[in-house]
Parts: C-alpha cells; sequence; structure tokens
C-alpha cells in the first residue's frame, strides 16, 4: 500500500528508456547508474520516511539513512535516488546491499540523491532537471557519506559510459538538463548497460562446505564451441539461500566422475555434471580466452533443458525405446503429446494460411515434430527440407552454425508439414533482422491450483503495465492453459534490451502482488501462482505461434482473440483446427 507522510505523499518515479548507446549533443547530463534499491525520501516536519519504487514503506530497513534526512535544515522535501552499499572495490555492490538490510543501523547503507521533487511547500518537478540538482546540492553539503549528492558530468555520453564499464559499474543514466520531471518511463532520461546476460551450460559446482541442506557455493559455466565444449568461468554470486539449494538439487542426478569439457582444466573442488542444465548468467565482458567477466548467477533456464532433471519414469523410457528418433536430434520429449494426422493438417493450413502467415511468415522457426510414433522439440540436423522451405544460416547462441527454417507462403507451410512438424514456434524476429527483436512477449503460465479468471485478471493487469510503458499489446490465449501478450517494438531493438523489458515488466505485477505471480519456472514454487514467463524473449527464444496448432487432445490452436473476449472469459482451448475462427462457447464457473 502506498502511503503518505503528513501533507506530502509518495510519488511515482520517473524511469529512464534502455538504449544501446548514450546520446552524444551537449544538452545531457550523464550519471553512473548505481547498483542498488531506488528509493525516495520523504521530508516533513521534523520526520522522515523512506518509500521502494513501489510506494512501499521502508523506513525501517534504512534507519540511518531516514535519521539523516530527518535532520536536514528544511520543513519539507521529497529527495529521489538509491539506496546504495559500496563494496571492497569502492563500487555500488548489490550483494553486498541485500545482506546490510537486515541491518537497519549499519553505517554502510548509503543513499545517492540524485533528484529534489519538492523543497520547502514547493512542487519543483516543473523546473528543469539543471535547477533542481542544484537545489539538492545545496541542501546535501553536510550530510555525506549518509547521504551523498549524486555528481554528474557533462561531457561525452560516449566517454562517460566508456569510463564506467572500464571501473566495473552497471552502465550510465543520461538525463537531459533542461527536462522536467514526469513519472513513468520517459525518453528524457536514457540508460546504457555495461552488463551483458546469456545463457550457458553448467559443467560443475562447487559444494558449500557443512551445508545442511546442502547447497552450492558456486557453478562452473561452460560455451560451445562447435562441437567443442569449453570452460567459460565461475558464477559465484546471485545466488538466494533457496536458490542455492534448489540448483543443487537440480544438478545431483547428473554427477558424473570426469569433466564434460573438451580441453581439461583443473577445478580440485568441482563436482562434475553433465552438461544438460543450462543457467541465465549476466557479464560484464568476455576475455580474449572466451572467459566471462563478473559472472553472477541470474536464474536456471527451464525452458531450455534438453532432458528432465529426474531420470525418466519407465513408462518415458519404453516409449523412448521404442521411436526412431536419434537422441540428438531431441531437444525435449513430449511423451503425452497427441499429434493430428498429415491429412489434418495440410486441410487446416489451406484454410488459415492468409491469416497465419501475418504472424509465421518470414520468421525463423523452431519445430515440434511427430515422427516415428514420437513427438519432440526438434534440434540439430533436419531432416530433407522440401524447396518451399527456406534455410537461414545463423551463428548459435553456444557457437558454430546452425540451419533454421522459414516460410513465407502456404507451399511453406505444407513443406514444414512434409517435414513431419506438428507446432511452429517462430523468433520474436524476422529473417530481414534476426539480430532486432521486432516484438515482445510475455506467457501468463498458471501453476497448479490457479483458476482460470486469475489467468484473465493477470493479463488486464499486464495489458494496463505494459500501456503505461508506452507498448501496446494483444492476447493471444495458447491452446494449452495460458495466455500470451505481443506488443510490437520500435526498430533496432536488440534481443537483450527486448528481454530486459519484459523482465521489467513482468517484476511491476510481482511487486504489486508477489503471493499471485513470480518469475521463477519451478513447479514448487509456482503451485497457486503465475509464472510470468519474460525468457520468451531473447535472441532464438520463442513462444508458440499465432496460429499454430498444439499437439494435445483436442488439437486446439495458438489463437489471437480481442481484449472483450477476454474479459468475456474466453478459455486457452477455445479455437480448434477444426473450428479456427469460430470459438466454442463454454460457460465459465
Amino acid at each position: 500500500m502506498r502511503k503518505s507522510t503528513g501533507h506530502l505523499a509518495f510519488i511515482e518515479f520517473q524511469s529512464p528508456t534502455l538504449v544501446e548507446n548514450a546520446p552524444a549533443d551537449a544538452d545531457w547530463l550523464h550519471e553512473i547508474k548505481y547498483d542498488g534499491y531506488r528509493t525516495e525520501l520523504i521530508v516533513e516536519g521534523g520526520a522522515a520516511r523512506a518509500f521502494t519504487r513501489r510506494g512501499y514503506d521502508w523506513s525501517h530497513r534504512y534507519k540511518r539513512i531516514v535519521q539523516t534526512a530527518a535532520n536536514l535544515p528544511v520543513r519539507s522535501a521529497i529527495l529521489d535516488g538509491e539506496a546504495v552499499v559500496l563494496g571492497k572495490t569502492g563500487l555500488p555492490d548489490f550483494q553486498a546491499l541485500e545482506r546490510e538490510l537486515g541491518n537497519p543501523n549499519s553505517p554502510k547503507l548509503m543513499f545517492f540523491a540524485f533528484d529534489l521533487l519538492h523543497l520547502n511547500g514547493r512542487d519543483l518537478r516543473q523546473q528543469p532537471l539543471i535547477e533542481r540538482k542544484a537545489a539538492l546540492h545545496g541542501l546535501l553539503q553536510e550530510t555525506a557519506p549518509t547521504l551523498t549528492y549524486a555528481e554528474h558530468l557533462e561531457i561525452s555520453g560516449k566517454d562517460v559510459f566508456d569510463h564506467a564499464c572500464r571501473m566495473g559499474l552497471e552502465g550510465v543514466v543520461s538525463k537531459r538538463a533542461d527536462s522536467p520531471y514526469r513519472s513513468g518511463v520517459q525518453t528524457s532520461w536514457l540508460k546504457v548497460k555495461c552488463v551483458k546476460s546469456d545463457t550457458f551450460p553448467i559443467v560443475a559446482f562447487v559444494e558449500k562446505l557443512g551445508a545442511r541442506p546442502r547447497r552450492i557455493a558456486s557453478l562452473y559455466i561452460g560455451r560451445w564451441q562447435g562441437e567443442r565444449l569449453l570452460y567459460a568461468g565461475k558464477a559465484q554470486s546471485g545466488y538466494t539461500l533457496e536458490e542455492a539449494r534448489r540448483v543443487r538439487e537440480r544438478l545431483d542426478p547428473l554427477i558424473i566422475s570426469k569433466s564434460p569439457l573438451s580441453e581439461p582444466i583443473k577445478k580440485p573442488k568441482a563436482t562434475w555434471v553433465r552438461p544438460e542444465v543450462l543457467a541465465e548468467v549476466q557479464f560484464s565482458g568476455v576475455t580474449d580466452r572466451g572467459i566471462l567477466r563478473e559472472a553472477v548467477f541470474k536464474g536456471l533456464r527451464e525452458d531450455l533443458q534438453v532432458i528432465p532433471a529426474k531420470p525418466p519414469s519407465p513408462s518415458k523410457r519404453r516409449l523412448e525405446g521404442q521411436h526412431g528418433v536419434p537422441r540428438e536430434n531431441i531437444l525435449q520429449l513430449l511423451p503425452d503429446a497427441v499429434a493430428p494426422s498429415r491429412e489434418q493438417l495440410v486441410d487446416y493450413w489451406r484454410r488459415v494460411a492468409d491469416r497465419a502467415l501475418i504472424h509465421l511468415g518470414r520468421r525463423p522457426l523452431k519445430l515440434v515434430r511427430h515422427a516415428h510414433g514420437a513427438t519432440f522439440y526438434h534440434k540439430g540436423p533436419l531432416p530433407l527440407i522440401p524447396g518451399p522451405v527456406h534455410q537461414l544460416r545463423v551463428q548459435k547462441r553456444e557457437g558454430g552454425e546452425g540451419v533454421r527454417v522459414w516460410v513465407d507462403d502456404l507451399d511453406g507451410l505444407l513443406g514444414l508439414v512434409e517435414m513431419d512438424a506438428v507446432e511452429l514456434h517462430p523468433w520474436n524476429a524476422t529473417v530481414d533482422d534476426i539480430e532486432h527483436a521486432d516484438q515482445l512477449v510475455l506467457d501468463l503460465d498458471p501453476g497448479e491450483g490457479v483458476p482460470w479468471d486469475a489467468v484473465i485478471e493477470a493479463a488486464l493487469s499486464l495489458r494496463d503495465i505494459m500501456e503505461a510503458a508506452g507498448l501496446r499489446s494483444w492476447p493471444k490465449v495458447t491452446g494449452g492453459k495460458g495466455i500470451h501478450l505481443t506488443a510490437p517494438l520500435a526498430s533496432g531493438v536488440t534481443h537483450d534490451k527486448a528481454r530486459q523489458m519484459a523482465k521489467s515488466l513482468a517484476q511491476c505485477l510481482i511487486d504489486a502482488k508477489p503471493d499471485r505471480y513470480l518469475l521463477s519456472a519451478n513447479p514448487a514454487a509456482r503451485r497457486g501462482r503465475i509464472f510470468l514467463d519474460y525468457l520468451r524473449n531473447g535472441r532464438g527464444n520463442t513462444a508458440v505461434g499465432t496460429f499454430s496448432p498444439r499437439a494435445r487432445p483436442g488439437f486446439p490452436i495458438a489463437h489471437p482473440v480481442t481484449w472483450t473476449q477476454i474479459e468475456r472469459g474466453i478459455q486457452p482451448d477455445a479455437f480448434t483446427i477444426d473450428h479456427p475462427f469460430r470459438a466454442a462457447v463454454r460457460k465459465v464457473a
């Protein structure tokens, strides 16, 4: 709940737009991007409060900061800034901040103030930023280090950014010197980040000695270079206690006696594992030997795992033994899938091709195939590719070159049927520019026990959040159990930026109702909650395509719908290959 102190109420933050390059002209001020918690201080009547990005009162966590703010020589003020802890290097350290939050009287907690919104009864938000900062600087003359004025530079944005990255900072925020303060995401503030993020196979872990239950202390990760698996570094931060335990449990069935790396490397503390589990890792750069700098664990990529963590059930082992699909072609086996016949698929695509190609045409495709009695996500070498199906050679994320197929007409869709393709999962980019996303997708995936009306409520709330961020989304029922929200993006948006945008949007909904939503794909954690899957975004990441059939009983299809249909409770499997244009009518309990 948002609260107020006296007459001054919490003001929604102004937030920067993520861009690739810092602005070059002289109309901008440049500040370092602090790796901490965005915080608003409200001072009034000799008292002060501290509020989070979502307007929650965290005064009890920042006692020294709040006490120092309360002693400022003002009747009232509102300060915008970042709560930070400086690490041993003298740079903001997010993990250190999280540790210090357990000690609200910690002298290490600092507040870097970069804007002043109110002062002694005057609303300053319409004044130019440079004037607001001058007033802020005068206010904080005697309060460092607990309350520190955030300095800015008026030199080249590129020079500031390059220097920030060399120092190991998170990035820079550039702000128009003459701009007013406006809540929400604005283009008058721009952020450029030094850190990068990608997906890597886990090759080993280091056990936390004496921990009960067992948990990891760090992970060793690898990178593929063609068919060779090479060492890529060590990720020893970014874990919560719960994650460290969960990752240890996840890797337990994959332990092996020898290193899976193609080139031996001496790591006496390593417990080696089969490289079948992937991790999302943030890093600042890569050395000339291919080692990640400042690698930080961000989470497991459950949606991209090669095989389940647990040994397959006897029935699944029998199924794997019965089909003739080479194991190297199976990214993920779908033992419970039900696939339509080729005749059904041909008839379906002939009816919907014109509408489907609007969404599927000219996009690299991931395929779900049904061959030799098995249904599976395909990887590796493709079967014979008919002429109407086009090929695109791409550099794979894990290294080496691969082939992706794409189509632009009905004959191409029918050619995919010849290749035993059942489901089509397109990239969020076209073959004309595969390195930039032209759309953003958020997948609302309900866990066990979540009623359908809760999914609808989530979709409507997320729509409003996206609209506030300038994104006009449209919904799609998936033919499964959830809803996808898709929003077109402006040209030139990188895949990393699209994924960051999607995560930020999802986090807004989680911050509002953390008991209902989460970013973790862990099935145990998802019980009774909705997984907001932002990882559908990223280079090569996909979601089921609009108008794609699903390999499920009744052969539902992923179908675009209107927001009015969502509000009326349309079901996720309302459209089928037999009835692709008319939704089945059901009474919603």
